[in-house]
């Protein structure tokens, strides 16, 4: 059934996602519980909104034509956006509880554990970026036929899957960034915004109806 109120409101939580990831990554949180708790607030935003503007997509998707590729777009959406609210959730744990946890231990004892803590988050990185890759390429494959996205909006979508899974499986368990490899999360990034924005025009305009 269309709902253009719900593919605007989707459109508009996934680029306000984006953004407070931006932001987060960005701005110098204070090392302060309130800074802390601040940061937290505003990075959990990024996978929470990301969650409705995937749904808003996938009702979008499914008002002119339903497919298993729009289905397990979703699936996949929801299982990565998840996953990576989990790793940041450890990842904000660890940095703000790891000098407490590491005070009376010696440093070589000090720098395994802060080591072996990090390879934790590194392996939920990977998780994520394989999950989300196979989500964009499902997605590619359910809008490509799509009116008012198509092809145009799919090819980048399932390139850019494709793309990710494979650099993340070159490089594991390392982020390909940190191995000479190019880092296509931004590229990714500016992709989903574009989408998002994408879809918040088409539910302001009625849904995307041919023409």
């Amino acid at each position: 059934m269309p709902n253009p109120r719900l593919w605007l409101g989707g459109g508009v939580a996934g680029m306000v996602g984006i953004c407070c990831y931006i932001l987060a990554i960005t701005v110098p949180w204070p090392e302060t519980q309130l800074g802390t708790s601040a940061s937290l607030v505003v990075v959990s935003a990024w996978p929470i909104l990301s969650i409705i503007y995937s749904y808003a997509l996938y009702s979008f998707v499914a008002a002119e034509r339903e497919s298993v590729a729009n289905r397990l777009g979703l699936v996949f959406a929801i299982t990565a956006f998840t996953t990576v609210l989990a790793m940041i959730v450890v990842q904000l744990a660890v940095g703000s509880g790891l000098g407490e946890i590491t005070r009376d231990l010696d440093e070589p004892t000090a720098r395994a554990l802060r080591r072996g803590l990090r390879m934790i988050d590194l392996g939920l990185d990977v998780a994520w970026d394989m999950l989300i890759g196979t989500a964009l390429v499902f997605s590619g494959l359910a809008i490509r036929n799509r009116s008012g996205l198509g092809l145009g909006w799919a090819i980048p979508s399932v390139a850019l899957g494709i793309a990710l899974i494979g650099l993340n499986a070159a490089t594991f368990p390392w982020p390909p960034g940190d191995r000479g490899l190019f880092d296509i999360g931004p590229v990714i990034g500016m992709f989903v915004l574009a989408l998002s924005a994408r879809l918040a025009f088409l539910g302001s305009s009625g849904g995307g109806r041919p023409t």
